[in-house]
């Protein structure tokens, strides 16, 4: 389940100059599509659950937490091309090392059966950005999202994001494994403060390491 907080991540360049740093918080809502245990029980993990990007220019850290205290943290670094991914649940605290280019955090590739549709008149207001309707699908999904050009955030070079849809997604939501999952952008600001911590590759005290250093 964890997998699916990067499912619908996407953006594209803008002509406007991209945001150096800044910190954005999905809020997640899960509804399940029937009354099967195992989707009730995806359902149970998903309900508030929050996804946070803190980024400056060649950091990210992506921080996702999930009902039943299941936190996981991934912190990247392009200035070394590693990262460190922090597990915390009930089975204990764990952290591995890898490097950057080992990351799939975005599991969707738009191919031949893919179709993106623009609804440029269809808007709503989030967090006092205009957005309008896009919509990506093809023969496995389907993709809702609003977006916004008044803003770039550009997280391609750390994998989080990809150049398919016209827009920064401030919501997004779509069917998967039984569940229909909406993410929602509940905080957005451009700085940030104690960035030599929050971008530490430092394992913090209290987590096993599970993989030797590459």
């Amino acid at each position: 389940m964890i997998k699916l907080v990067f499912l619908f991540l996407f953006l594209s360049p803008f002509v406007l100059e991209a945001q150096k740093e800044g910190y954005l918080q999905y809020s997640i809502s899960a509804n399940a599509l029937d009354t099967s245990l195992e989707v009730r029980q995806k359902v149970g993990l998903m309900r508030n659950s929050s996804l946070k990007i803190y980024f400056a220019e060649k950091f990210a850290r992506v921080e996702f937490k999930m009902a039943g205290n299941y936190n996981v943290t991934t912190i990247l670094d392009k200035t070394k091309s590693k990262s460190l991914n922090l597990m915390d649940s009930p089975m204990g605290k764990f952290a591995k090392r890898s490097n950057t280019n080992e990351l799939q955090t975005v599991p969707i590739r738009v191919d031949s059966t893919s179709q993106i549709d623009v609804f440029k008149d269809e808007k709503k207001t989030i967090l006092g950005f205009e957005c309008y309707k896009v919509v990506l699908s093809n023969t496995e999904f389907k993709i809702v999202y609003w977006c916004t050009n008044d803003f770039e955030i550009d997280l391609s070079e750390y994998k989080l994001t990809n150049d398919f849809i016209p827009g920064f997604p401030m919501e997004f939501s779509a069917i998967s494994e039984g569940v229909q999952l909406r993410y929602k952008a509940s905080n957005l600001l451009f700085s940030l403060e104690k960035k030599e911590a929050l971008f530490s590759l430092e394992v913090p005290v209290g987590y096993t390491v599970v993989a030797p250093d590459e």
